[in-house]
Order: C-alpha cells, then sequence, then structure tokens
C-alpha cells in the first residue's frame, strides 16, 4: 500500500526475494497506482510467464514513467546479465528492458537458462 502513495522513491531493487506471481500481481496493483518510480528491479523472484506479464502490462501501460523492470538506470548503454540464472520468465522482463530502452549499444546474456522460449522473447523484442 506505501507503493501506492509514496512520491519519492524513483528506484526499488526486490530481485531474488521469491515474490512468485501472487506478489508480482500485488506489486502490480501498486506500481499502477505509483507515480515516482522508474526502474524496479523484479529479476529472480520465481516469476511464472503470468506474473511477468502482469508486471510488463503495468509497466507498458505507463511508458513515461516506468523505464526497467531489471533495475537498470533509463540511459544505461550495457546492460550485463550473465550468469544470473535467469530463466525464460525473466526474459520478458529482459525483453520489455530492449522495448524501454532505446540507448543499449550491448546487453549480454551468456551462460542462463532461457532455453528457446527465452530466446524467442528477446528475438520478438529486438523485431520492434
Amino acid at each position: 500500500e506505501a507503493l501506492k502513495v509514496n512520491a519519492t522513491v524513483t528506484k526499488l531493487d526486490i530481485c531474488h526475494n521469491q515474490i512468485g506471481d501472487v506478489g508480482a500481481n500485488h506489486l502490480a496493483d501498486a506500481l499502477a497506482a505509483n507515480v515516482t518510480l522508474t526502474s524496479i528491479g523484479l529479476l529472480q523472484n520465481r516469476l511464472t510467464e503470468a506474473g511477468a506479464r502482469a508486471l510488463v502490462a503495468m509497466a507498458e501501460s505507463k511508458p513515461n514513467q516506468i523505464k526497467s523492470l531489471c533495475g537498470l538506470a533509463a540511459d544505461a548503454t550495457v546492460a550485463d546479465f550473465s550468469e544470473r540464472y535467469l530463466d525464460a520468465d525473466d526474459v520478458l522482463l529482459v525483453a520489455f528492458e530492449l522495448r524501454a530502452n532505446t540507448t543499449f549499444t550491448k546487453m549480454e546474456l551468456t551462460n542462463n537458462q532461457i532455453g528457446a522460449v527465452g530466446a524467442q522473447n528477446i528475438a520478438e523484442a529486438l523485431k520492434v
């Protein structure tokens, strides 16, 4: 509830907290009302596709505000996600980065477990 009314926090990192889909849905609801957060670190939270898509949909509904779901700065040119144990559902959040941030010149995704579905999500984001 505090996130709904907080008017000072611009970056929040809750990576590695195992929030799961229930937490993701609560967070998406709170973030929809927030007007200051621009960067939220959400990787490695045991999300399924449904939870990741709920967070991405919320972020996409605020294109002038939320620029990162992976905790990156809005003007980042390099993103190193190497050896982070990311899976295909985490890659949905990374794919949002590719669509929301037009300043990237390099993104590293080596040594993860993204699989064919994750690769497809990245490929779709690169088409935009």
